[in-house]
Parts: C-alpha cells; structure tokens; sequence
C-alpha cells in the first residue's frame, strides 16, 4: 500500500484537489438565499362556518425558500428564470428558523382576521342576517431589534407615549411610533405588560407591526382550522376572503381552480406580496385555470407565458364582482 501511494503521490495529490472541490462545492453553503417555485394550499379546509359549506375550488399559493444554498446549488439556478437568487437582507440574517416560524403564523393569524371580517361585511350587504362585530386592541410586534431583552414575536403595544390604541384608529395609533425615541407599553401573551423606552440606533432594523383585531360577534359562528398548519405568511388574504365570501352567499362556482396570492386590509385594499414571479409559475405547475394577483405586480410578470387566466385586481371588491360575473 505505502509502495502504491508513493508510486502515484501526484495522482493522488491531484484527486484529493478534485475531491476537495467536490466537496466545497456541493456542501460549504454560500452568502446566497433562493425563493423557488412552490405549491398550493387548499382553502376549503382552513375555515369552516356554521350553516356552510366551504368552497373546494379556492387556494392559496406558497413558494419554497431555502438559506443558505451551496455553491453547487448556485450553479445550477443562476440561469433559472422560475427562481430568484439573492443575498438576504440583515433582517433575515438576525432572525431564527423559530423566529421566522412565529412570523408567519402570527401574519397567517391576522390574515385570518381581516378575512372574515371583510368577508362577513361585503356579505352581509346582501344578506342582512350576516353579523359582524370587531374592534382594534393594538399592534403585534412582528420584528424588532434583538438587541432589546424580553421583547418577543406577538407581544402587542397597548400604549406609545403615554396615548393608549382606545383613542385612535389603528393607522393613526401607528404614526405615534414614528419617533427616534419612544416609549411603549407592551402586553404580554398572558396579560402582564411591561415598558420598554426604545431609542433607535442608525443601521438596526427597524420594529416591524401588524393591526391586532378582535371579533366580538359574528354569525353565522365560524372555526379556523387552518391556523394548525405550519404554512404561514399574509399572502393568502385575498383568496382566504373571496372563499368565506362564497361560502356565506352560496355562490355557485364551477369546477375550477381558483388561486392567486395577495394580502387583505379592512378597507379591501390588495397589498403586495413577496415571490411574486415564483407563484406565477406555481400557479402554471399546478393546472390553475384562474390566478388573482394585486394589480401593482402585474408590470413584473406580464411577460411570462402562462396558460390560465390572470385576474390583476385592487380591491376584494373588484375580485368578488368578478367571480359573480364570470360564472354567474
């Protein structure tokens, strides 16, 4: 064996080079995050109202997200137009895995909210009978800086100097944290609150707010199975929104597949919404016959070829007349 090793030191030199290369290249992760193409979320089991029967032809659309990749991995996507390849920003690099896991079941529980309560108010304009009742409680904290002790994901700001939610609407409550220093009083999960005096410092990340909402009433009475899954994120709220409103109308719809991405706010505005090119394509992998996205996103993808009909909206409003004029 010693005999051997000596006889063929260079070759052996050369291919642990090549096996090292292998290595480095298939293994050691780069500075590189990719968000690929993903799947879709059936709707008709994540809420389910009293009295209705959810629709089967509604879902939302998820995109897989991956960080770091290898430098192989790097290689064999970089001409891929399906993905996108790209360093992530400080926010994504201080967050945890559990730190974003609670990020997007907190936004998935928000979007829940606004969803029925939008949907319940555009029914109930057609069937009186409908109740919905709810009212603003705060601000969740989605992200913040972590350098500050004993703040957590979901903890919900009651006060911001001394002005307490009770005395403003939620997007005027917000402005009032627009300060380089402010003073907060925080609610914990259980009840117990406690302030915390935030002094921004230049280049951190900024804290990060989701509208809290509480429904005080509704009929018909309503469960939320889908807050079980581990599939997170907002943008789902325009489809979760058009399908409890089908649901509470009877609304016929045939046998299609219905998706789209899209966040959801009281007012029906459609936000925008991250992956917006890799759900176009999850929506062609996926036999989609019709994909709903917010009109401000349709410049970035109206080039892709895709062979179902893309339904650019606004509002939820726009979305729902055009559902009730295509298939009835």
């Amino acid at each position: 064996m010693l005999t051997f090793i000596k006889s063929n030191k260079k070759i052996l030199i050369i291919l642990s080079f090549a096996y090292l290369y292998v290595f480095f290249v298939g293994v050691v992760p780069t500075n590189y995050t990719v968000t690929a193409p993903g799947g879709l979320t059936a709707l008709e089991s994540s809420f389910e109202i009293e009295g209705h029967e959810m629709p089967d032809q509604f879902y939302s659309v998820y995109v897989y997200s991956y960080n770091p990749i290898t430098a192989f991995q790097y290689m064999l996507l970089k001409n891929d137009e399906s993905v996108v390849l790209r360093r992530p920003t400080i926010r994504e690099q201080e967050n945890t895995i559990i730190d974003e896991y609670r990020q997007g079941q907190l936004s998935k529980s928000v979007s829940y909210q606004i969803a029925l309560i939008k949907a319940y108010e555009m029914a109930k304009e057609k069937d009186p009978t409908i109740v919905m009742n709810y009212g603003f409680e705060g601000l969740y904290i989605y992200d913040f800086p972590k350098r500050l002790e004993n703040v957590d994901i979901g903890d919900v700001i009651i006060e911001i100097n001394g002005e307490s939610y009770q005395d403003y609407d939620p997007q005027s409550f917000f402005e009032l944290s627009d300060h380089i220093n402010v003073t907060y009083l925080i609610k914990k999960e259980d009840g117990t609150t406690y302030t915390l005096v935030y002094e921004q410092v230049l280049g951190e990340v900024s804290f990060l707010f989701y509208t809290k909402y509480v429904i005080y009433d509704a009929y018909p009475a309503y469960e939320l199975p889908g807050l079980n899954s581990t599939v997170g994120g907002p943008s789902g709220g325009m489809l979760q929104t058009l399908s409890i409103y089908v649901s509470l109308l009877n609304i016929n719809i045939p046998d299609v597949i219905i998706a789209g991405t899209g966040t959801i706010n009281t007012s029906g505005t459609i936000g925008r919404i991250g992956g917006i090119t890799q759900k176009i394509y999850t929506a062609e992998y996926n036999d989609v016959d019709v994909f709903f996205i917010p009109k401000s996103h349709y410049d970035e993808i109206k080039h892709i070829d895709i062979s179902y009909e893309l339904v650019p909206v606004e509002t939820i409003e726009e979305a729902a007349l055009w559902l009730y004029e295509k298939y009835n």
